[in-house]
């Protein structure tokens, strides 16, 4: 970022126009609700400024803007919600102009298109799903009415000629409209939910550019789709394009940088080269081929040329490039069977499994090399290569039976055979390591098997007993692919799945402060094997993974199409439709080009890219997102070195985010099933862990889990390390969940988590960082018919701990756990603990609740959905129980609903609520100190953090986005 500054305070910018100006210097006009201002931006110095130091308010919103020159000044020209267009001037913000369309409607989208105020074009998209075109110098007379579409217009753009429109529209769809006669052109579908805009690439409008609210941005070229690029979970909001060059934004907050007509996307079979086979008279030589013939198996062997298998047992060889046929003597045994598996990069060796067991090798389009390895049908084999020509073949026959089996430049020898773990498994992908020293197996119902090769004699081939298992690495779905590679911690496994997800594993030692989740001790072996990451990779499944170029690469499948994909980046290369799920195809790696065959209906298909171009073909990240999904806690965090927030939202991920003007993900981790709905933060060097903080967060499902997060990563915020450290089932009733928590007590390295549950009950958990574990020591039944919403703890100086909750019928409940320090299987009765009931502090639910110590006891702040603040002092001196007293009620404090309240210190507090509004009170009496809007849609936490020694402090709002305000 270069230059970064807040032109208004309390309004979202909703567009930016730019214009070249002389000296180089670019005039820029920014507007949003009901308010404009004018930028410059000095390209030779980056730097940005204001053309005036004013912004201006109008009064109707906003939906366009345009800057267009008169005479020796810029004019802004304005469209307005009410189809009426407003010609102000840019040095003083007067309006000199205002011209109404003939029609009085409501517009949900605008766009201008002229260089001069008398050439001005307005469209105007309405509510009642038309589009209106009409010149600035006849308002009274509408040029075309556009109608077609079946929802409301959210969006319209000239192309660059004014001859062409597009609109998009709640229907989903996308249409082209010709000015010049005023009628559609072209209809486009594809989008899965709403298009906000779409914008042309060229001036006849047949290439497009559209993003959408399935968080996808579409490149169509003559009405068909070319290229999808999923940016977020939802909402790409707004595209634009320059010279080829676009630029997306997307409702994470994230914003990408890519060239237009990069797409290697395929959307029909006709795009690719058919493998047409041979079919002759038979007066003719050879070959003769019946005209039945199909392709049973096939494989790449260079670049140009495939080898390929008929069903009739015919072995052929076929140039790519000359499109010519010849008859090879094949291996014995085919006998209508073929298993055929290539080296996986450049196919220079090919192993073919034939029904008698044995295994045959090609090198080129020679056969090198055939053994019996099995008694049954070879029906499995994966090809690998260490390096130069060394190669390792692993096979596996109708019985099971595994053979590991090492190719080199005269040799080739059985290594050993593998030792499956139970007699039903069935073996889906293999992998052995560059070393030589490690080999690995995946199952069809998703677990891992390890086996060390370390010490073992060629002269006769062992039976290698599995050294090490992770059952359900992919849970019960299939392993359909592994991948060794080397790192400074040992020996790296990759594993992709039918979930889905890509998990990373290694061999080696594992950090002294891992997960006992994340470790799995290996037989006879001295080494472990532990998870480093998992991360969801597709709706569909991953297929392969390659290592090219340096790069980390997948093939996917979903919905009929099979995509290449970088791990990084998370760009897809390239995709193929009709190829995903296909049991036979292959990529090879040239030194300058990609070639991808796959077999579609008997047929064998191929095309060929330029691999620079291919991997090129990336997003560049300007910035990066948090999340389009709702988040719905967050807690922050201090260090010396920077601030960090943890937020978890509606789709299960843990994500830690580094507080900077541009935030940046740190780490985020999902392993909650569904929303995360809580988060709470162990004290610092807790258990002796001085470099670590432990995150407890909870939610639907009755989840609630404990993380590990390494703050010594926060010195280099490129990255952070998050583990799962232990994690509970609240209840066997899945449906319930838990809505907020809170630490009870800490001492030693066992804390006491109080949860607030939606079955009306509290529960308290005692969570052991020490042996990972959760343990249940109480649960009480507040009452029947009413939801627990929030839940706050305090320790006073003496030692006596408090947990308060607040319930749908507002009232708070008060239970004291000062007794409360028990073995690890003992149990305790929380509802002999309850020594106070404050009933209807508020009319409604207290969503929000905290508490802090005071001299004769604590003082607790509520917030409820009557949109009221309270403050209670409750004395905890007094015998036999406590005792309430309100000492003050804001009513009305926000204009809806409270969502989150925290103390900033002794004597302030901040609030926030559904009405975007963020305050900052003076506890005595409530006196308001401070509002401020936030940017964040539909709030639904916040939490807040003074540091008096530098006298500064950070209040972090979560909802739709994520928004930090310092004080």
């Amino acid at each position: 970022m270069v230059h970064q500054k807040q032109i208004f305070l309390y309004t979202r910018i909703h567009g930016i126009v730019a214009k070249p100006s002389a000296g180089g210097i670019v005039q820029m006009l920014v507007f949003g609700g009901k308010s404009w201002a004018a930028m410059e931006i000095n390209t030779n110095t980056m730097e940005l400024n204001s053309a005036s130091n004013h912004t201006y308010e109008i009064s109707d919103w906003i939906k366009a803007g345009h800057l267009v020159r008169a005479k020796d000044s810029w004019k802004v020209v304005l469209t307005t919600a009410h189809n009426c267009v407003l010609v102000m001037s840019l040095e003083t913000g007067s309006c000199e102009q205002k011209v109404t369309g003939a029609e009085q409607c409501v517009l949900y989208a605008a766009a201008l298109w002229g260089d001069s105020i008398g050439d001005l074009v307005v469209a105007a998209g309405t509510v009642f799903n038309t589009v209106l075109v009409w010149r600035l110098n006849t308002p009274s007379n509408v040029l075309w009415r556009l109608q077609g579409h079946e929802g409301v217009v959210f969006g319209v753009s000239f192309c660059r000629n004014g001859k062409a429109l597009t609109s998009v529209s709640d229907d989903r769809s996308v249409r082209v409209w010709n000015l010049e006669s005023g009628r559609i052109e072209r209809v486009l579908y594809g989008h899965r939910a709403r298009v906000w805009k779409c914008v042309a690439v060229n001036e006849s409008a047949s290439w497009l550019i559209s993003c959408s609210e399935d968080g996808t941005c579409r490149e169509w070229r003559d009405g068909d789709t070319v290229d999808v690029r999923p940016q977020s979970s939802k909402n790409v909001w707004t595209v634009d394009v320059r010279a080829g060059m676009v630029v997306s934004a997307g409702g994470d907050g994230s914003l990408w940088l890519w060239q237009a007509g990069t797409s290697r996307r395929i959307e029909s079979v006709d795009e690719l080269q058919p493998v047409q086979l041979p079919v002759c008279k038979p007066d003719q030589s050879s070959p003769a081929l019946r005209p039945s013939e199909n392709v049973r198996g096939f494989a790449l062997v260079d670049a140009q040329t495939a080898v390929v298998i008929t069903k009739s047992d015919h072995f052929m060889v076929h140039d790519l490039a000359q499109r010519t046929w010849r008859e090879v003597d094949g291996p014995c045994g085919l006998q209508g069977y073929a298993m055929v598996a290539a080296e996986p990069v450049d196919g220079s060796l090919v192993a073919i499994g034939c029904r008698n067991g044995a295994v045959t090798l090609l090198r080129g389009t020679c056969t090198w090399a055939a053994a019996r390895l099995h008694n049954a049908s070879v029906r499995w084999l994966c090809v690998s290569r260490r390096v130069g020509s060394l190669y390792d073949i692993v096979s596996v026959d109708d019985s099971g039976d595994v053979v590991w089996s090492i190719v080199s430049d005269n040799s080739w020898r059985v290594a050993a055979r593998l030792q499956r773990a139970s007699p039903g498994t069935r073996v889906s992908a293999a992998a052995v390591s560059s070393d030589g020293l490690w080999v690995a197996l995946g199952s069809a119902r998703g677990s891992l098997y390890i086996y060390s090769a370390q010490n073992i004699a060629f002269d006769e081939p062992p039976m290698l007993p599995v050294a090490c298992v992770w059952p359900q690495a992919h849970g019960s779905y299939s392993v359909s692919t592994l991948l060794f590679d080397m790192s400074e911690t040992g020996t790296v496994l990759h594993s992709g799945g039918r979930d889905g997800w890509r998990r990373t594993f290694c061999i080696g030692e594992p950090p002294v402060d891992a997960a006992a989740a994340d470790i799995r001790r290996g037989n006879q072996i001295d080494a472990s094997f532990y998870r480093i990451s998992a991360a969801s990779v597709t709706p569909g499944w991953v297929e392969r993974l390659y290592k090219c170029c340096g790069r980390l690469l997948a093939v996917t499948f979903f919905c009929k199409r099979l995509a290449l994909a970088d791990m990084v980046s998370g760009s897809v290369l390239f995709s193929c439709i009709d190829a995903g799920g296909s049991r036979q195809w292959q990529l090879l790696f040239a030194s300058s080009f990609l070639r991808f065959a796959f077999v579609n209906r008997n047929q064998l298909l191929t095309t060929q890219f330029d691999l620079q171009q291919l991997l090129n073909t990336g997003a560049q990240v300007l910035a990066t997102g948090v999340s389009s999904i709702d988040l719905r806690c967050v807690q922050l965090l201090q260090s010396d070195q920077c601030s960090v927030v943890v937020v978890g939202g509606e789709d299960g991920y843990l994500r830690v985010v580094e507080c900077k003007k541009n935030p940046q993900v740190l780490a985020a981790v999902k392993r909650h099933r569904s929303v995360i709905r809580c988060i709470q933060v162990l004290p610092p060097a807790f258990a002796g862990f001085e470099n670590s903080r432990f995150v407890l967060t909870a939610g639907a499902g009755s989840e609630m889990r404990c993380w590990k997060l390494d703050t010594g990563a926060f010195d280099t915020p490129s990255k952070a390390v998050l583990v799962e450290w232990a994690s509970a089932l609240l209840s066997q009733d899945t449906d319930m969940r838990v809505m907020d928590i809170c630490v009870a007590r800490c001492h030693d390295s066992v804390a006491y988590v109080a949860a607030a549950c939606s079955d009306a009950s509290v529960a308290l958990w005692r969570v052991d960082v020490a042996r990972q574990q959760f343990f249940c020591v109480s649960r009480s039944a507040v009452a029947p018919t009413r939801c627990v919403l929030s839940i706050g703890s305090v320790q006073l100086s003496g030692g006596r701990a408090f947990v308060l909750a607040g319930t749908t019928d507002g009232s708070i409940y008060l239970w004291e756990l000062t007794d409360v320090a028990t073995p690890v299987s003992a149990t305790v009765d929380l509802d002999a603990q309850m020594k106070l009931l404050v009933p209807h502090v508020h009319q409604s639910g207290v969503n929000a609740l905290c508490v802090q110590a005071q001299a004769n006891g604590l003082v607790v702040a509520s917030g409820g959905d009557d949109c009221s603040i309270s403050i209670t002092s409750i004395n905890t001196e007094s015998s036999p129980n406590p005792t309430a007293q309100l000492v003050c009620k804001k009513n009305l404090a926000h204009a809806s609903a409270i969502q989150g309240l925290s103390f900033v210190d002794a004597n302030r507090l901040c609030s926030v609520a559904t009405d975007q509004r963020v305050a900052l009170w003076k506890c005595d009496g409530l006196e308001l100190l401070k509002m401020e809007v936030t940017q964040v849609a539909d709030p639904s936490a916040l939490n807040a953090h003074y540091n008096g020694k530098c006298c500064q402090g950070q209040v972090a709002v979560a909802g739709m986005g994520l928004q930090i305000f310092s004080f």
